[in-house]
């Protein structure tokens, strides 16, 4: 017991004298945080980043887009100043740095950084967090990997244009809430007449009495690289619109049909008939892909015409059978569910066999002709509580006389 105290007593005054006070490198490091901070000035921090750079517990590729796009938020929060407590060397070129963060509007929170000596200078490789604990951040993006990241994020990065919804004027009706850029008023009253024409085809011809209402953005940045930017889950989608008024109407009129569309219904699943889970995806996107196709029918037939007839049923017959449907992650395996089990074309874990159009081929052969079948389905569902995958297949195959799982796997 003796021997143990003195061991616990050695490693206190080891670990006592492995701190030390901040030096001129460690406090410009923590300044220019600050200052980044303040001033949504990404090129302040810039310097100090290591391309390994992430926050504790996340991955290189969404630090990156969260850190760039809290810096270029309006909302985001005052740091008043930043306290170090002490440093501790790691090794000869790895150093931590301990203090508090102090914010105008929220309580202090811990500040954790770790930091590499390279050639180029100090470079940090892991912070806790720059935002308050207590602040809400969401985001939704649409970019291009190899542009945003490569083999540079500190410097690609920049290629991501950050899309803030409080800057922007709007339009609300329906439920829906259109953003918009200056000019781009008239096509905003557009986008709520054909979301008007969603409503009634759902309402009217499949009777869903619900829909979960998705916010757009329109916006005039010719970008595919784009991060919107909120403190809640309501963050809109966007649409880039820059061209001509004749070709802007006729790409909006194209991407509300295919795609936003899709975005909408599958958010209706989600909420509304709490179809929520890896488990149900086969489900969510193969009847949102179909109900999609029927809007698109109506507001841009050649549209759909050639996104989901030519396109999603040539790839549904190119990866036929590439992994049962049911098997559908989309974000790589699950390890509690997926342990033992066998990797590969058996269970899909990514979006590259097909699944979109085999699974809209799916529901298309099931339900073009008969879609009292599928309106029966969806009453069902509703009604049922705490329903599972087999719950789901079961109602299926009684309401359509077919063996789903096995019908399924044809496809």
């Amino acid at each position: 017991m003796k021997r143990e105290f003195i061991l616990l007593i050695i490693s206190i005054v080891l670990l006592s004298c492995n701190r030390r006070e901040p030096n001129e490198t460690e406090i410009n490091i923590v300044d220019n945080i600050k200052k980044a901070n303040n001033e949504k000035n990404y090129d302040l921090i810039k310097p100090h980043l290591s391309q390994e750079f992430h926050f504790k517990g996340s991955d290189i590729n969404t630090s990156f887009t969260s850190l760039y796009s809290y810096l270029n938020f309006k909302s985001s929060a005052i740091i008043t100043k930043i306290e170090i407590n002490f440093v501790k060397k790691i090794n000869d070129s790895i150093f931590s740095i301990k203090g508090t963060k102090f914010y105008e509007n929220y309580k202090s929170d811990k500040l954790e950084l770790t930091y590499k000596l390279t050639d180029t200078g100090a470079k940090i490789q892991v912070i806790n967090r720059l935002k308050p604990h207590e602040f809400p951040l969401t985001t939704r993006a649409s970019y291009m990997n190899e542009e945003i990241f490569g083999d540079d994020p500190v410097n690609n990065i920049t290629n991501l244009k950050i899309l803030d919804k409080s800057s922007a004027d709007s339009i609300s009706k329906f439920g829906y809430t259109i953003y918009f850029d200056e000019g781009l008023k008239r096509e905003s009253e557009i986008s709520l007449k054909l979301l008007g024409h969603l409503d009634s085809l759902l309402v009217n011809k499949f009777l869903v009495d619900e829909i979960e209402k998705e916010n757009l953005f329109l916006t005039t940045t010719n970008s595919n690289n784009t991060i919107t930017i909120g403190k809640s889950r309501n963050i809109p989608w966007t649409i880039p619109l820059y061209e001509s008024d004749s070709l802007n109407i006729v790409k909006l009129t194209n991407k509300i049909g295919n795609t936003f569309s899709h975005e909408i219904i599958e958010g209706t699943l989600l909420q509304k008939y709490n179809l929520k889970g890896y488990e149900y995806r086969w489900f969510r996107d193969g009847l949102s892909e179909y109900l999609a196709y029927e809007f698109c029918k109506k507001i841009a037939p050649q549209e759909a015409k050639r996104y989901f007839i030519d396109d999603r049923l040539s790839a549904a017959n190119k990866f036929s059978r590439e992994g049962n449907l049911l098997d559908w992650r989309a974000n790589g395996p699950i390890e509690s569910v997926d342990k033992g089990k066998l990797y590969g074309s058996k269970f899909i874990y990514f979006n590259e066999v097909g699944q979109y159009g085999r699974s809209f081929k799916f529901f298309k052969d099931l339900f073009e002709n008969d879609k009292d079948q599928l309106i029966e389905i969806l009453k069902k569902i509703k009604a049922h509580s705490n329903l599972t995958v087999d719950d789901l297949l079961d109602i299926m195959s009684e309401t359509t006389d077919n063996n789903i799982s096995e019908l399924i796997s044809k496809y």
